[in-house]
């Protein structure tokens, strides 16, 4: 759950405050004091490195352990940070503020500031020893320093901690940023508080209703939760908004369907898809749309897909399902045609069975002679030997 971090640094190089010590002003002396207001200059011309020069020099002029020594120190940190130095820029923070020395409004704002800095540099422990107590002690924070902290207990795997630090980030923001709402979501994953992220979620839609993530994982919570009708529902709307549009995409909206016990609305959908080429019209696609028409009793759509299907398919299977069908539907021709179409393509796991059906297919069409080589053929097949052997008595009986 990495976020971007931005790192808010503060030159604020000349400043008159109250030593933390004491009451006197904390002041520099007027050379330091041109030589830094030069140093400003530099640094607004983004002349880092001749400011660092300076800096350096003076670090070495200035009273060890005073007040001028901190700004020096605290000017050099900044320096540091704007050339994209860090690491380097906490170390010279960390020595300034041991000095204990800034008034007190420095003091905080470089604590701020080094926090920060520890953020910007993946060491979020001192982070959040940093920024924690900083924030206690200052409850008029801003929206993005809550947010700051949320993340780098995030980082810390310390999700119930981040969480109420998020949501305060968003409570007190005008314009809350979406990855703060993106970092509250991935939070309540990590908590499995999937009601919670519907909740989100659904703000989230009504917020960036054309990000097609948010639908998505709206309709994979419900799921999560056993909700599959507004799942269905979520993903359906998705797909009328046009956000739903990949193959993958759409077989997963049928089966859905299909899942919730609305078959005929996912063959409506696979139907169409198919006819608009929106799906390739394989016979995996075609035989998924059979098993929808089939699902939904319209027998004769079903029969129509899976003619395709088998057509499609180098097994017989698919013709033994449709040889099936048409015996439930007492098609006896078709069916026959159909069995046929099964043993000369082959790959039948069950080719018992497709004999056992071709035998009575004939039969019922009064074609006595192949049926008894159906059913000599069947019997050969263990778990059809008894059937096709009283099939094989019967036709002797009945001569």
């Amino acid at each position: 759950m990495k976020r971007f971090l931005s790192l808010i640094v503060f030159c604020c190089i000349v400043q008159i405050g109250y030593a933390a010590d004491n009451d006197k002003p904390a002041t520099v002396s007027p050379w330091l004091y041109k030589k830094l207001t030069k140093t400003e200059k530099l640094i607004a011309e983004k002349s880092y490195q001749a400011a660092e020069k300076n800096l350096y020099s003076l670090l070495k002029k200035v009273d060890q352990g005073g007040y001028e020594h901190a700004t020096v120190l605290r000017s050099l940190s900044s320096v540091q940070a704007l050339q994209g130095h860090y690491r380097k820029a906490a170390e010279l923070l960390e020595q300034c503020l041991a000095l204990k020395v800034l008034p007190e409004q420095q003091q905080q704002q470089s604590i701020l500031n080094l926090g920060q800095l520890y953020m910007a540099t993946e060491q979020y422990r001192r982070a959040v020893e940093t920024l924690q107590p900083w924030l206690a002690k200052n409850p008029k924070l801003d929206a993005e320093l809550s947010a700051l902290l949320a993340n780098a207990y995030a980082q810390l795997k310390k999700y119930r901690q981040a969480l109420p630090h998020i949501k305060r980030a968003i409570a007190t923001s005008k314009k809350p940023v979406e990855s703060w709402y993106q970092l509250e979501l991935a939070l309540h994953y990590e908590l499995n508080e999937y009601a919670a992220a519907a909740k989100l979620l659904r703000q989230l839609i009504q917020q960036y209703p054309n990000k097609k993530e948010y639908w998505e994982q709206l309709s994979s919570v419900y799921q999560q939760l056993k909700q599959f009708k507004k799942a269905v529902t979520i993903q359906h709307l998705a797909y009328k908004k046009g956000l739903l549009n990949s193959e993958k995409e759409i077989l997963a909206l049928t089966n859905l369907f299909l899942y919730t016990g609305s078959p005929y609305r996912g063959a409506k959908l696979l139907s169409d898809a198919l006819a608009n080429r929106q799906v390739r019209g394989n016979s995996r696609n075609w035989e998924t749309l059979a098993n929808a028409w089939q699902q939904a009793r319209e027998l004769d759509k079903a029969i129509d897909a899976l003619e395709k299907a088998s057509s499609l398919n180098d097994k017989g299977v698919l013709y033994q399902q449709l040889g099936q069908i048409y015996v439930e539907q007492e098609h006896w021709d078709k069916a026959v045609q159909a069995f046929n179409k099964a043993i000369a393509k082959g790959g039948l796991k069950h080719a018992g069975s497709v004999y056992l059906l071709l035998g009575m297919s004939h039969y019922e069409l009064h074609n006595v002679k192949q049926a008894r080589s159906a059913f000599n053929t069947a019997k050969k097949y263990g778990k059809q030997k008894k059937a096709a052997l009283q099939w094989l008595d019967y036709l002797d009986n009945a001569s």
